[in-house]
């Protein structure tokens, strides 16, 4: 059994090892074109009711003296939310001409209601249809 224990140990230590550390940031422009500098809010963004917080007012919080991390974009095709960037998350790459929006699913069967989800779409195939 402790053979066991000790092999999961430096299995783990291996693991941690080779994980890099996140890159540390002040703005979009110390991290790669694919990343944005993510900082992390005290309060988030889950309403549309503007500038509230559950019907509170929602105070600016100042995040320029605040580091961050830089994070990847979402790509077309991931999942996403229209609060991301509003909540400091990188949502889809925008400098690339992607956009969050309502995607249906495509159902040939008529009997089952059609679903929606929002999705990273290029926007440049999204305006032709």
């Amino acid at each position: 059994m402790m053979y066991v224990i000790l092999v999961v140990s430096l299995v783990g230590l291996a693991c941690a090892a080779t994980t890099p550390a996140p890159i540390e940031c002040m703005n979009d422009g110390e991290c790669s074109p694919l990343e944005c500098c993510y900082k992390k809010h005290e309060l988030l963004v889950v309403s549309k009711r503007g500038g509230t917080f559950e019907g509170y007012p929602f105070q600016n919080q100042d995040l320029s003296h605040v580091k961050g991390v830089c994070q990847r974009y979402h790509q077309v095709g991931d999942a996403c939310s229209p609060y991301d960037k509003r909540n400091g998350f990188c949502s889809c790459n925008v400098k690339m001409g992607h956009s969050c929006q309502m995607v249906t699913d495509p159902n040939p069967d008529v009997d089952v209601i059609p679903t929606s989800r929002f999705q990273c779409v290029d926007e440049l195939l999204a305006s032709r249809k």
